[in-house]
């Protein structure tokens, strides 16, 4: 259980929400057989009285099996690679990556270092003790190599920036991996790039869906920087990006130590905004299986998205009502079932088979993408976003 929290390591904390017996790991793939039957874990969300940092106070790190069936790639969309693209682009020109090395913690494949590549980086490494090149493929950019070891924590490995993108979350010590990343570019003058959802737009919008057991954390600005601080780096720039869903930080090496203390009014702030989430997020749930009831007596319902959102979502309401399709862009995910129910996963061309009445639709920055693929398929359905 984790007793303090991730980023300031207090103990002091109020109770925000709890979603009992959610799937450990909602982006595993498992058998349909299998997936009513994976391991659970309770979601007891808390919000920390120092940093404003919300995280599962229930998490069990020995119940975490990142092994090479997990599938968590967003890089079948079009619209994400655009964005991507465009970030990748930023970074090189903003931080000087023309013919530099690059180093990613948590890579995956190595999709946006590929694409960091593409813009002029020199070479490309990461780190991702799951990567299976069996079952992901080798890099899209021949300067990418992916090493299944740990990041090197010891400045061994020199490079111009370090980054992780929505891996911090998952970590019992996020901090510990800042440092990491700040040792690689310390004698490069570099800059680390962190990317991590974004918890305050999940307080402002009420998007519960993003609760998953396998993320421990869920940053707020205030808690974000706090974590680069106390891993040595002094924050350059914080934001939110892709529709406020991601929240980002750039920050360089500190001349000075590793102490910092959180911004009081902010703290107070994100607290206030926690406090009131879970309020509201137990009417959200109420309300989501009220809707789906009535839009099943409508016509054939599915839903569009089988990543964290949407297997949250399956989760808690799908027992309501039958859900006639559960389906997903990324094609490494079609035939595996829907943790912690007996719903499997297809690809887009089913929906032309269910002719859904209502497609709801786990993400809503997705809703146009997914409305003309629709449209392409011949398929006319109300479609509606979870939130936003």
């Amino acid at each position: 259980m984790q007793s303090s929290c991730p980023v300031c390591g207090s103990s002091e904390r109020d109770d925000i929400l709890s979603l009992p017996q959610l799937p450990v790991l909602v982006n595993a793939q498992v058998r349909p057989d299998e997936a009513p039957d994976v391991a659970r874990g309770d979601m007891d969300l808390v919000v920390c009285l120092g940093c404003g940092h919300l995280y599962n106070r229930s998490f069990d790190n020995d119940l975490m099996d990142y092994d090479a069936a997990y599938e968590n790639t967003l890089h079948f969309s079009k619209q994400f690679q655009t964005f991507a693209r465009g970030l990748a682009g930023r970074l090189v020109d903003e931080h000087g990556l023309a013919g530099a090395t690059v180093a990613e913690l948590g890579s995956g494949p190595g999709h946006f270092l590929s694409m960091l590549c593409e813009a002029g980086v020199a070479e490309g490494i990461g780190y991702d003790p799951s990567y299976d090149p069996n079952r992901l493929g080798a890099p899209d950019h021949p300067a990418v190599t992916i090493s299944t070891a740990m990041f090197p924590a010891d400045g061994s490995l020199p490079a111009k920036l370090a980054f992780s993108q929505h891996v911090l979350e998952h970590l019992h010590d996020p901090v510990s991996a800042l440092a990491a990343q700040r040792e690689a570019v310390a004698a490069q003058e570099g800059a680390v790039y962190s990317e991590v959802p974004n918890g305050e737009l999940m307080l402002e919008q009420c998007a519960l869906w993003d609760l998953v057991y396998e993320h421990l954390s869920y940053f707020v600005p205030t808690s974000l920087r706090l974590a680069c601080t106390l891993a040595g780096l002094e924050p350059t720039a914080v934001g939110a990006d892709f529709g406020g869903q991601f929240l980002w930080c750039e920050a360089v090496p500190a001349d000075g130590g590793r102490d910092g203390e959180a911004d009081t009014e902010a703290v107070a702030a994100a607290v206030a905004a926690a406090r009131a989430f879970g309020v509201a997020a137990t009417e959200r749930v109420a309300s989501a299986r009220r809707d789906l009831a009535a839009f099943a007596d409508e016509g054939p319902v599915a839903l569009w998205g089988a990543g964290s959102k949407g297997m949250t979502y399956l989760n808690l309401v799908a027992d309501v009502a039958p859900v006639a399709g559960v389906v997903d862009i990324n094609p490494r995910k079609a035939g595996w079932g829907v943790p912690g129910t007996d719903l499997v996963i297809s690809g887009p061309e089913a929906m032309a088979d269910v002719r859904p009445r209502t497609v709801l639709v786990a993400n809503p920055v997705y809703v146009d993408e997914i409305s003309a693929e629709l449209s392409g398929l011949g398929v006319s359905a109300d479609v509606r976003p979870l939130w936003g």
